[in-house]
């Protein structure tokens, strides 16, 4: 088991020194160098705990203590997800607030347990005397709470920053949110188990806390020791997402738009989209953004985002990739293109991937592209490659 919580401590030691050693860091960096930093302290205070179990207690006073940083790991994902995804965020006093739960924490734990004599801690720690305490179960309810409730929170923001981009992008293939993903969920996971198996024993008894907290921490040590080979692996840890700009930046438009979005002017935006759309094409670009399409038509990207969620009911992403994916159906039964493949053409309409075209496809078509060639031209004596 040691061997286990030293692994975990020393991945999270490692992952903060890639951190500290990157070039350029950026203000997320630190919050995601910090998160892991508390991961260490964690897990490197459930190793000193086992330590001194299986010494017969040498360094006392390192001992009952790891416990606290778990009310940190919320707060530090949540910035760190926050920072990610809005770039206008930036610490502040206020969110010292977040730490208030640690430091009442930690006073009541110095004047009850930490300060006490070596001996009387002995034979606290020894029997378990503190499982029985109020102290105890209001601790073990409270990283519950805290901990659930800011992954939830970090998961929520993650989900927004997926829709925001779906609001602005039509190719989000380049935007990888896994690393992200990964990191909220798994933590979610972790703590989910932990919260639930503490509070049950505190219920319903059915092991020692040492006992469980080996099972706790081996979950945490394998949760670290997974982020790190994700990371690494997938070259996401460093990962610089893009943000989202609460004001899109742009040269001032011609075209005056009126005060209230009344039913006259959202019937013409909706018009000269679709003129836009027919004439120009501008789908085809694969690079093809919110911003880009409102300088093409001359007015703000709000007034189309607007136009389509409210009133189309569509994001951009599905908007524009529809157009794609009815452009790839007119050209399957063109004979211009009939020496392309599936993926060439699927390129030639604007997706600048065939993951990306094929869920497209899927969704809007519910069949394959392949079958839906095969329908459409089932006459043709040149069948297409795929």
């Amino acid at each position: 088991m040691t061997v286990v919580f030293s692994i975990g401590f020393f991945m999270s030691l490692f992952l903060v020194f890639l951190i500290a050693g990157k070039k350029s860091k950026v203000h997320s960096d630190k919050f995601l160098a910090a998160l892991l930093f508390i991961y260490a302290l964690t897990i490197g205070g459930a190793y000193m705990d086992l330590w001194n179990r299986i010494h017969d207690y040498p360094l006392l006073q390192f001992i009952n203590i790891h416990w606290l940083f778990l009310l940190l790991h919320g707060p530090f994902l949540w910035m760190y997800v926050h920072s990610l995804t809005d770039q206008q965020f930036k610490t502040k006093p206020i969110h010292l607030l977040h730490g208030v739960p640690f430091a009442v924490f930690f006073m009541i734990h110095f004047v009850s347990f930490i300060k006490i004599p070596a001996e009387e801690k002995m034979v606290v720690v020894q029997n378990e005397l503190f499982i029985n305490t109020l102290f105890f179960k209001i601790s073990v309810a409270s990283i519950g709470i805290s901990s659930l409730a800011y992954n939830w929170w970090a998961l929520k923001r993650l989900r927004s920053y997926r829709n925001n981009i779906e609001n602005q992008y039509s190719n989000i293939e380049t935007i990888n949110l896994k690393w992200l993903k990964t990191l909220v969920v798994a933590s979610l996971v972790v703590f989910f188990v932990n919260v639930v198996l503490f509070n049950l024993n505190n219920v319903i008894p059915f092991a020692g806390y040492y006992e469980l907290s080996q099972v706790a921490y081996v979950f945490a040590s394998g949760y670290v020791l997974y982020l790190g080979f994700f990371g690494i692996r997938q070259g996401k840890i460093f990962a610089d997402y893009p943000t989202i700009d609460k004001e899109q930046n742009h040269k001032p438009l011609q075209e005056v738009q009126p005060s209230g979005f009344n039913h006259s002017f959202q019937d013409d935006t909706i018009t000269e989209l679709t003129k836009t759309m027919t004439c120009q094409k501008p789908y085809l670009d694969p690079e093809l953004s919110l911003v880009k399409l409102s300088l093409l038509m001359k007015t703000k990207p709000e007034v189309i985002s607007k136009v389509l969620n409210a009133h189309l009911h569509q994001n951009f992403f599905d908007y524009i990739n529809k157009y794609r994916i009815e452009e790839f159906k007119k050209q399957c039964l063109s004979r211009n293109i009939k020496h392309l493949s599936i993926l060439g053409m699927a390129y030639e309409c604007g997706f600048n991937s065939k993951a990306a075209f094929y869920r497209a496809f899927k969704k809007f078509e519910s069949t394959s592209p392949s079958a839906y060639i095969s329908k459409a031209l089932k006459k043709s004596e040149t069948p297409l490659t795929a």
